[in-house]
């Protein structure tokens, strides 16, 4: 039975971590009773000689992750631990320190639309989003969105002073034109590859997987969707996808200040958001929250196993949207 609110969640990246520190030939393990709310604790070996441990933290506000080598005994091994920790960060899709963006494209209805996340820190700074010009695109559909994104991307970062960035995408030519990897033979890529060539940003790239579940690459799809005109839109204008977004995330920490252990899973066909509840490391039940012009923040609550618990969190979410509506 976990003690902790977020161990499930430190558990599961500290053993990634420690998958990263095998394939660099250090060893690594949970120090259990070093559990903590927000942190826990990684040993770290080579060759049974005890190099310190790494410490591990998690935000539950941006669920996010971070670690600090300053517990490391030996100095000199800490650039290593730190890359085998932003190995993991980026197998995860989540974004470590400093500067990361999310960019994507959409087309609909002969529209074409760019969205873009940019985080700092693991917190979101900024949102960016539009349409492409339809002479730009000439028949190539989102992946004109696509690469506005990058550009846009790029542009705020020059506009504040950003020299250095990581850019999370789910096209591979995002990065493909740029590195000279793939061959430039359209008007639209060749610009793409000279913006990317004279830009003074440094880039880091990152694939990730689409509709898998990655929170800011949902996000980033969402508000290209809203460039593009069909995202959707409650009768007052707003923008239902934000909304669900906010609302899931104040509700998981509403749970978790009351002792319910709940995961973010990802957004579905922009209509609900899903909410995995956790007991001893294991999914005892389901939150499915919608969101569309016919079902404004409706929960669906399923897979329960303990018919008290479902009451419980139905009583609570009651008490959450009286709260956030007042």
């Amino acid at each position: 039975m976990t003690k902790y609110k977020f161990e499930y969640k430190l558990r599961g990246r500290a053993e990634q971590f420690i998958s990263a520190l095998k394939r660099a030939g250090l060893s690594g393990a949970i120090i259990e009773n070093s559990f903590r709310e927000y942190a826990v604790k990684v040993s770290v070996s080579r060759e049974e000689n005890d190099l310190g441990a790494a410490v591990l933290y998690y935000k539950p506000k941006s669920d996010t992750f971070s670690m600090s080598v300053h517990e490391l005994k030996d100095s000199s091994v800490a650039a290593l631990v730190e890359d085998c920790w932003h190995e993991q960060q980026n197998v995860a899709g989540q974004p470590g320190d400093g500067y990361a963006i999310y960019v994507d494209g959409s087309f609909s209805n002969g529209s074409t639309g760019y969205g873009a996340v940019i985080l700092r820190d693991g917190k979101v700074v900024d949102e960016l989003f539009g349409t492409v010009d339809a002479e730009k695109v000439a028949g190539t559909y989102q992946i004109a969105g696509e690469l506005a994104a990058v550009e846009e991307a790029l542009k705020w970062c020059r506009e504040h002073s950003v020299n250095e960035v990581s850019i999370y995408y789910d096209y591979l030519g995002i990065e493909k034109w740029a590195t000279g990897r793939w061959k430039t033979n359209q008007p639209l890529t060749k610009e793409y590859a000279r913006i990317i060539r004279d830009c003074p940003v440094e880039i880091h790239w990152h694939k990730v997987d689409s509709h898998t579940g990655n929170r800011w690459n949902d996000r980033a799809d969402a508000l290209a969707k809203k460039g593009a005109g069909s995202l959707q839109l409650a009768a007052d204008g707003s923008d239902l996808v934000t909304e669900l977004l906010e609302t899931t995330d104040a509700w998981i920490e509403y749970l978790m200040v009351r002792g319910i252990e709940a995961c973010f899973d990802r957004i579905f066909n922009e209509q609900f958001a899903r909410i995995l509840i956790v007991r001893e490391e294991e999914a005892v039940g389901t939150f499915d929250l919608y969101n569309t012009k016919k079902k404004r923040l409706s929960p669906y609550l399923h897979n329960f196993r303990d018919d008290p618990l479902r009451q419980q969190i139905e009583s609570w979410w009651k008490e959450f949207l009286a709260s956030t509506v007042s």
